[in-house]
């Protein structure tokens, strides 16, 4: 019986973590990523301490912790492969690199893939249609998504 309960308990478990992930942005998911091997590790270390090598247990509990974000050592757990705050990426990565050129409101028409004349509903709802795919989060470019931006600012005055 045992062994079936754990089956299950892991079966349940893959469950809930791939619908979980599913509905994350990269972002998100880096994070949850780094939080489920901190915790993994805290529990390896729990076993390992159980079994009586505490050494190995305390180096990977403070590991986990690190990963996880609860150690004081490292209060906001390790920052891998990313030197700057969350505020300073996004502030940089909503700002495009170069001034857009202005353009005309045919112009921005065309980008939004409507007809001169089209309502305020309109507009918005292409712009964010057109946000939902070019979104820097999504996978588009900062660069895309500031024009996308400034056409609809150029059409709403």
């Amino acid at each position: 019986m045992p062994p079936f309960l754990i089956a299950l308990i892991i079966v349940v478990g893959g469950l809930w973590l791939i619908r979980k992930s599913a509905r994350m942005n990269p972002k998100d998911m880096s994070n949850f990523a780094q939080k489920l091997a901190g915790a993994g590790a805290i529990v390896a270390a729990g076993f390992l301490f159980l079994r009586g090598q505490t050494t190995i247990a305390t180096t990977l509990f403070a590991i986990g912790a690190g990963l996880y974000g609860k150690s004081s050592l490292f209060p906001n757990g390790f920052n891998l492969g990313n030197t700057k705050t969350p505020e300073q990426n996004g502030s940089e990565n909503s700002k495009p690199r170069k001034p857009l050129a202005p353009f005309s409101k045919n112009e921005a028409y065309d980008l939004l893939g409507l007809k001169p004349g089209a309502s305020e509903v309109d507009i918005k709802a292409a712009h964010k249609r057109l946000m939902k795919d070019f979104h820097p989060d999504k996978g588009g470019t900062d660069y895309l998504a500031a024009k996308i931006n400034q056409a609809k600012d150029v059409l709403l005055g």
